[in-house]
């Protein structure tokens, strides 16, 4: 009698574990997505492959700037191209909503959203915090001011960049797409960029 209490108190031990592990949104979760911030969040690229990308000089430099408590406006810059330009608009709107969402988890929920003159979409979070994105198309880099306080996230596609990879120079974050060919599979290496950069601040 007693051996068959103690099976079937492992059994049931068992059964209450196997559900908790099935119950956990992380463990249903595919190669572009994660659990961050109480939500599963999905991604544009393959995010086993995103982690791959190298960040210069360190990944900690990329949160020091970003996380700076300071930071006001991020400017997302792109040089426009008419074969590349809807490339940009999809990765700066990846950035932009994904951003909002890092912001949220460390400021705490936003309590208005406004648009600036210069086309900036601000968000203002408790204690006044306030986060603005602003798209912006460049012709030369000599246009950036870049800032501790306005920090520039410059993407960069083919016609511009010769690797794939995340840089970043006085307050400038680089993002490198050395190509935007989309052979089995769905996204490019600007997506995966711009992965990395957000995995960066979410994985920490």
């Amino acid at each position: 009698m007693n051996k068959k209490i103690v099976v079937i108190a492992i059994i049931l031990v068992f059964v209450i574990i196997l559900s908790i592990i099935l119950s956990n949104p992380e463990f249903h979760l595919t190669p572009y997505q994660i659990y961050y911030s109480d939500g599963v969040r999905n991604f544009r690229a393959d995010l086993n492959e995103a982690r791959k990308v190298p960040v210069y000089p360190s990944e900690d430099t990329l949160r020091n700037i970003l996380f700076n408590p300071e930071v006001y406006k991020i400017d997302i810059a792109y040089f426009p191209n008419d074969t590349e330009n809807s490339y940009y608009l999809a990765s700066g709107f990846e950035i932009t909503i994904k951003l909002g969402i890092i912001y949220k988890n460390f400021l705490g929920n936003e309590t208005q959203t406004f648009e600036e003159d210069d086309g900036s979409t601000c968000l203002i979070f408790p204690n006044r915090n306030v986060r603005c994105f602003r798209p912006v198309a460049i012709n030369s880099t000599d246009e950036l001011n870049p800032s501790p306080t306005e920090p520039v996230i410059l993407m960069l596609g083919p016609s511009h960049a010769n690797q794939t990879a995340v840089s970043i120079y006085n307050f400038t974050i680089t993002l490198e797409g050395k190509s935007f060919q989309e052979v089995n599979r769905t996204y490019t290496d600007l997506d995966l960029a711009a992965d990395k950069m957000l995995l960066s601040l979410m994985e920490i």
